[in-house]
């Protein structure tokens, strides 16, 4: 059975037990026959953006108290920059309709100086070797579902696995670990 989530997202269930991905929700970015690659959009580190845009002699225009992502556990000096699909740059990719990730330091750049204040950002990412997602899916891991960019850009991320859930209609208290379950 082949699973295609890209453009999508996924929802962790209390199966995956990888404290990386405890109760995530991961906008997937590329998904084929080599593997996958998303963003983890509800683990705010303890850094703000500001302080990470400061640091790169940049000026935040955002929230002040947006906090940086962790995207995922694979190369965590790595930032991610999602945002509305209107900027697009030398490594923009296209997550969805109203949705891009862009990659670069330009990008980062530009978007601060015309204060953008639409964007995420985010260090690391959510990768997948060959058959791994789909493994992990047909496993009961991961449950799937579209992007909704109202919900990745501006619901709270404290709330996003659950108020992601009740949109699909699932109530969270029923998504129980099966190995619990057994007789």
């Amino acid at each position: 059975m082949k699973f295609t989530t890209a453009p999508g997202i996924l929802i962790a269930t209390p199966l995956l037990t990888d404290p990386s991905f405890h109760r995530s929700v991961v906008v997937m970015i590329e998904h084929n026959e080599e593997g996958a690659l998303g963003l983890v959009v509800n683990h705010p580190t303890q850094h703000r953006n500001a302080e990470i845009t400061r640091n790169l002699e940049l000026r935040w225009p955002g929230p002040p108290d947006a906090r940086l992502l962790r995207g995922g556990p694979v190369e965590p000096q790595s930032l991610w920059i999602l945002h509305e699909d209107g900027w697009c740059f030398e490594e923009t990719v296209q997550v969805c309709a109203g949705l891009a990730v862009s990659r670069s330091r330009e990008a980062l750049m530009r978007m601060c100086k015309a204060e953008e204040d639409q964007m995420l950002l985010a260090v690391g990412y959510a990768g997948w070797s060959a058959g791994q997602l789909e493994g992990e899916i047909a496993q009961g891991a991961w449950i799937t579902s579209e992007v909704d960019t109202e919900m990745v850009m501006h619901w709270p991320r404290e709330d996003l696995w659950r108020r992601t859930l009740d949109a699909m209609g699932i109530n969270p208290a029923h998504l129980v670990d099966v190995g619990l379950v057994r007789n």
